[in-house]
């Protein structure tokens, strides 16, 4: 099975911020992320979990 992966682009269309703001989340240390160079790569079902996490709280970016 081979899990769909998200840029950060999609990361920014699900959450309908910026870009640029979309870069700053996944900057983030408790952002699941795979860099291979200077790429990000966000598996989905991670990136679910994520939201289900911080649903109905704060995010605060450092």
């Amino acid at each position: 099975m081979q899990e769909k992966m998200l840029k950060v682009n999609d990361i920014a269309t699900v959450l309908r911020c910026s870009v640029k703001k979309a870069y700053t989340i996944v900057h983030q240390n408790d952002f699941p992320k795979i860099t291979i160079g200077r790429v990000y790569y966000i598996p989905e079902s991670a990136f679910e979990k994520w939201i289900q996490k911080y649903t109905g709280k704060e995010y605060k970016i450092d």
